[in-house]
């Protein structure tokens, strides 16, 4: 039929009909030009209309430099981590968003393959655009279709994520799609997928924070670097992009999801794209798909401010201060040319700059912690079995309600350990964690406390020893003393040492030894108080007015901090050269420090002076207070150390060095209580200081120097271990003057006690004389009482016997009386009694005579009856 057709057309029969075919022909020929004509006509105006309302939409849009793109792309908030002193990696900045750069060097083909082949297939051979799949985007988005496939590269993603903004509109869309095609003439392809993966979010990780970039995702999601990713792993993070919080499998506070379903079906959608992509094999796709990816997902996580929050609140307060001082240097800002009425604003302006800075910058700070130190440090100070006592109790006002409150006081503890040499904090103690939890105050750095008795080696005989006062032999006498700087108010106490016995002329060393206090403050009084206190002062310590010049700042009155204490003993143990404790080592940025300690030694003492007092400090172990804490220490080393008790014993500690590190320890309470329990204060005290040096030694011995011992400098002679110095001569003067005063009151108490005999033998006669006179009258009178007595006697006895005659006669009557009525009684009851058993006696014979008869009638009787019967 089809071949009769084309014959009738091509091979018309007739000429009426090769006429019609002819016209027919011409006519739809010239439709059909028309029809051409009229769709390219209509092309040619859409396409212009077309072209002309993209130039309107892009009209404004003014072409970035390549360099200021490829920065603006490259510009995101990055998380800034810290770092312990050790190397390992702390924790990261609480941030709304974090994310960890990475290098696509460093990122799993898997990862990258998974993405391609899902987000942008032909990535490497468009421009930055395909125009098939904008049109297509653009009908969907006309046409209001409820399929949507979306026409964005990769390149174009980055551009609305980091220049743009997500505003759907067709002028978004236009001026996503110039920049996308100018920022491929900016970057290569890696570039602009390496910015791509860094930039984009994927939800939220093991700790339920927000998370943006591969490498923060890898780590959040499965707890490994983006380039160890497996295939399975892989894909399921490359199918997060497209709702993140929809397929990511953590909820907020990082627990994983009750229902995976649709996390798990995205992931085998990725899959299947990358198998017809030809990225991966069909048996590695099978293998893949059926693999269970769940398994891998980190459990939910504890977040290291709330394993370490000492550690994470500090770092985060020293980097502030860093930062804040680094950003007003960077403006040439110095703050002694700002107006003081301006001062705080101006810091707190740059404390905020550094603070978002910290939070977003992508800082590296590094700590001088090493981490085995500082948590072997924490278990002593965790173990509740070292703290036996029960909390008190503290009436204290609450500042918000004004209302007084009971709040629970419990038995706290601080530590710190310092390295000598060059100042690094390498562990320190908070705070006991009590009821498994840490406070907001950090003891060790923060609480200032009384240091009792460690203020000796560090204020009183160091400088005793370096202005020539003293030395470990001079000799001084414990006794009952008073203040002597200061006047003496009625009703003062002598010092007193604990334990409250004297022990008459020790040596300095043996005061230091065994704590003794009245040493210390005669020593201390004997020097310019004010110059000695300056030494504190130097290493940075603040102290009051009112300290300087009080002679009980020998004992310890003034408040210092934990770590401020063991800086000054590390002072010693680093023969005299201070150098400022410090907790951050350095600030870097890509690679770059921004900010590096430097240990800056200032001289506070000779080393001489350091050495001699170090000398001394070892007793202190050996046969001194912390004989206790030497018992327990396994540690090995040529420790040297002073312990330390406030007044009412409300603040207890050890500090103690090696020739490389220096521990110091503090218990005490909040609240001022006054330390009690099962066991002595000081034992609870010195036995954490011994569980401390015992565990960091063993977590990292290389920095305690064990197998070195203070070196006696040159300028040590053999005459600083004599009684010599000024004291001694003092002391001599004084001695000198006191027997001059004692042989001048020995004088004048002999003259006084001649006058005094003189006296006394005048009384003495004139006592006789008296006492003659005296026994004259008294004879006299003796005589005439005697007769008046005898008189009055011989009447007494005269009258006694004649009433004694006269009561034995009527005695005599009275007895008669009664023995004659009692015979005349005694003989009627008799009569009586006689009379009665006489008539008992007759009525019982006849009672026995009746019997007898009627017994004997009835016998009779019976005869008769039986004599009848017969």
């Amino acid at each position: 039929m089809r071949e009769n057709w084309f014959k009738f057309w091509n091979h018309p029969r007739t000429k009426a009909v090769r006429h019609w075919s002819n016209i027919t022909y011409d006519v739809s020929w010239n439709i059909i030009l028309f029809l051409i004509i009229g769709v390219l006509l209509v092309g040619s105006f859409s396409v212009g209309a077309a072209g002309g309302y993209f130039a309107s939409l892009v009209k404004d849009t003014k072409a970035p430099k390549l360099t200021e793109m490829k920065q603006q792309v490259n510009s995101y908030a990055v998380t800034s981590e810290i770092y312990w002193g050790s190397g390992e990696k702390l924790t990261n900045i609480a941030t709304d968003e974090e994310r960890q750069p990475v290098n696509i060097k460093e990122i799993s083909p898997y990862l990258l393959d998974a993405v391609l082949s899902t987000e942008d297939v032909d990535f490497y051979e468009h421009d930055g655009v395909v125009p098939k799949a904008t049109l297509r985007a653009v009908l969907q988005e006309l046409t209001n279709s409820s399929s949507r496939t979306g026409g964005s590269t990769l390149t174009q993603q980055l551009i609305k994520n980091q220049i743009l903004t997500n505003e759907v509109s067709f002028e978004r869309k236009a001026k996503e799609i110039i920049l996308a095609l100018r920022l491929e003439n900016a970057m290569t392809k890696d570039e602009i997928l390496q910015a791509y993966l860094n930039v984009v979010s994927f939800g939220r990780n093991s700790l339920g924070r927000n998370i943006a970039g591969i490498e923060a995702a890898s780590r959040g999601v499965f707890n490994k670097p983006a380039k160890k990713l497996t295939l399975p792993q892989a894909a399921f993070l490359a199918g997060i992009p497209k709702n993140p919080y929809y397929y990511t499998p953590y909820l907020q506070g990082g627990v994983v999801k009750k229902d995976l379903t649709p996390s798990t079906n995205r992931m085998k959608t990725v899959l299947k794209r990358m198998y017809v992509a030809k990225s991966i094999t069909k048996a590695q796709y099978e293998k893949a798909v059926k693999y269970d990816i769940t398994k891998d997902f980190a459990k939910t996580s504890k977040r290291s401010r709330d394993t370490y929050p000492y550690v994470y609140d500090l770092a985060e307060k020293e980097a502030l201060k860093i930062m804040t001082s680094y950003f007003m240097k960077q403006d040439g800002i110095k703050e002694d040319e700002v107006k003081p009425s301006e001062l705080a604003e101006v810091k707190a302006n740059y404390r905020d700059q550094a603070m978002i800075a910290m939070k977003q910058g992508g800082y590296k700070i590094h700590l001088t912690l090493d981490k085995k130190i500082h948590e072997a440090m924490q278990a002593p100070a965790k173990n509740a079995a070292n703290f036996p006592s029960a909390p008190q109790y503290k009436q204290v006002v609450n500042p918000k309600t004004k209302k007084t409150v009971t709040k629970k006081d419990p038995e706290e503890t601080a530590a710190v350990m310092v390295q000598n040499e060059t100042g690094r904090i390498l562990g320190f103690v908070g705070g006991r964690y009590t009821d498994g939890t840490a406070d907001d105050f950090n003891r060790a750095f923060q609480a200032k406390r009384q240091i009792g008795s460690t203020a000796k080696p560090i204020l009183v005989y160091s400088n005793g020893i370096e202005n020539g006062l003293i030395t470990p032999a001079s000799t001084i006498n414990d006794e009952e003393y008073y203040y002597q700087t200061v006047p003496r108010q009625p009703g003062d106490n002598p010092i007193n040492n604990e334990g409250g016995r004297y022990r008459g002329n020790v040596t300095v060393r043996e005061a230091l030894e065994l704590s003794l206090n009245v040493p210390a403050v005669k020593t201390y009084e004997k020097m310019n108080m004010s110059n000695s206190i300056q030494k504190l002062v130097d290493m940075g310590i603040e102290i009051p007015d009112n300290i300087r010049y009080a002679p009980s700042a020998a004992l310890g009155t003034m408040e210092i901090t934990p770590v401020e204490l063991a800086g000054a003993y590390a002072t010693l143990a680093n023969y005299g050269q201070y150098v400022k404790p410090y907790v951050i080592s350095k600030i870097t940025k890509d690679g770059k420090n921004i900010y590096k300690a430097k240990s800056k030694k200032k001289r506070i003492y000779q080393d001489r002076t350091a050495y001699l007092t170090l000398d001394m400090m070892r007793g202190v172990f050996d046969k001194g207070t912390a004989q206790y804490a030497n018992s327990l220490l396994k540690a090995p080393g040529d420790w040297a150390g002073k312990t330390g008790t406030t007044n009412e014993i409300k603040d207890s500690y050890l500090v103690g060095s090696t020739p490389g590190v220096t521990l110091a320890v503090w218990t005490g309470h909040d609240q001022n209580n006054s330390l009690m329990g099962a066991t002595t204060y000081y034992q609870r005290t010195q036995n954490l200081w011994a569980q401390m040096a015992n565990l960091t030694y063993n977590a990292n011995s290389s920095y305690f120097k064990s197998g070195a011992r203070f070196n006696q400098p040159a300028s040590v002679s053999a005459d600083d271990f004599k009684n010599t110095g000024r004291f001694k001569e003092e002391d001599q003067k004084k001695k000198e003057a006191e027997a001059k005063k004692k042989a001048e009151a020995e004088a004048e108490k002999k003259k006084q006690a001649e006058q005094d005999r003189k006296k006394k033998e005048a009384e003495a006669k004139a006592d006789a004389d008296a006492k003659q006179k005296a026994d004259d009258s008294k004879a006299k009178a003796d005589a005439d009482a005697k007769r008046k007595a005898d008189e009055a006697k011989a009447k007494a006895d005269a009258d006694a016997k004649r009433k004694a005659d006269e009561a034995k006669a009527k005695a005599d009557a009275d007895a008669k009386r009664k023995a004659d009525e009692a015979k005349a009684k005694a003989d009627a009851d008799a009569k009586r009694k006689a009379d009665e058993a006489k008539a008992k006696a007759d009525a019982d014979a006849k009672r026995k005579a009746d019997e007898a008869k009627a017994k004997a009638d009835a016998k009779k009787k019976a005869d008769e009856n039986r004599k009848n019967a017969e």
